[in-house]
């Protein structure tokens, strides 16, 4: 790629769509999250959506007539669709991945605003309307066992990704949602060197154990990246050819990582389906990189920034920003 051209619309075509929104949200209740709050939100949003989904009330997903139309099941139950080879995957990525800010207040009072973020990909984007009035009926079920309320306030989408450019497309008061068109993938020129902020923890594995600070290399991030996206790019548009690791696993000697600040951070979350703590640890902290393979990896780094990277995305974990190393 010409370090001076941005993406044209033969490359974009390669990646899933994307669309990032930020729910606006008020407390009925004094709320206290938990410290990590992204299992928490996942979980109530997808107790709402169910409700709102979900038409014949059967106990799982597995088996329904509907499981490949149904909101709930293409963005929580993601099922591989039918006749589609998945061999050599041991899990189907959720088309969406929440967008937590671990410096965000945990405890809020009456009248607070909360904000959630959320990007959707590839057809889940067309179901925003449905995550509306989930998170309305997730906002009366409310937090915990005390059942802490919320209202929906509004929705905003980002104009362009990454533009910073959020614009107001439901508001409560109206109940009108407008979305906006998807916005085209706007990448920037490749860097000759990049620094890589994690702001939440990366969970990634290399033979069946999860990779620490001081055994960290760019071939272990990008493994799970382009695992990932060609996960994604298989069930929801784009080209999976182009995230093949087998053909990007030798450009890993063309990137040279520095300046690695790295750390171990455990966040804990409960889990209602094991009714036990469980860890949600991973790297936290900033990474340089450069080489003459950064050009060829930058559309798929940069892309990753909103689809999360390693496991538990559909919890936030994963999420990353690519800013200048200079």
């Amino acid at each position: 790629m010409n370090p001076d051209e941005r993406l044209d619309s033969e490359q974009s075509n390669r990646f899933p769509d994307l669309a990032r929104f930020g729910f606006v949200l008020s407390a009925r209740d004094p709320i206290r999250l938990p410290e990590f709050a992204g299992s928490a939100w996942r979980g109530l949003l997808g107790h709402g959506l169910r409700r709102t989904a979900c038409v014949t009330r059967q106990p799982t997903c597995t088996g329904c007539l509907l499981i490949h139309s149904c909101a709930y099941s293409l963005i929580f139950e993601t099922p591989p669709p039918p006749g589609q080879d998945l061999t050599g995957f041991t899990a189907v990525s959720h088309p969406y991945a929440l967008d937590i800010d671990p410096r965000a207040p945990r405890c809020y009072q009456p009248g607070e605003q909360l904000i959630l973020g959320m990007t959707l990909i590839g057809p889940a984007i067309t179901q925003a309307p449905y995550l509306i009035h989930a998170m309305t009926i997730a906002g009366q079920l409310g937090f915990g066992r005390e059942g802490n309320r919320f209202r929906v306030v509004a929705l905003f989408q980002e104009a362009g990704i990454g533009s910073g450019d959020w614009v107001p497309v439901y508001e409560d008061d109206h109940a009108v949602f407008r979305p906006l068109p998807t916005p085209p993938l706007d990448l920037p020129p490749p860097p000759a060197q990049v620094r890589l902020s994690l702001l939440t923890p990366l969970r990634i594995k290399r033979d069946g154990r999860f990779v620490k600070p001081q055994d960290f290399t760019p071939r272990d991030l990008f493994r799970n990246l382009y695992n990932r996206l060609k996960r994604l790019a298989l069930l929801n548009g784009g080209q999976p050819e182009t995230f093949d690791w087998a053909t990007a696993a030798p450009l890993m000697d063309g990137l040279q990582l520095q300046a690695a600040k790295l750390r171990w951070h455990d966040w804990t979350r409960y889990s209602n389906r094991q009714e036990t703590p469980m860890q949600l640890g991973g790297l936290m902290g900033e990474l340089t990189l450069s080489g003459p393979a950064l050009p060829t990896v930058w559309p798929a780094l940069w892309y990753g920034q909103w689809a999360h990277v390693g496991k538990a995305t559909a919890f936030g974990l994963g999420n990353y920003r690519l800013g200048s190393a200079s």
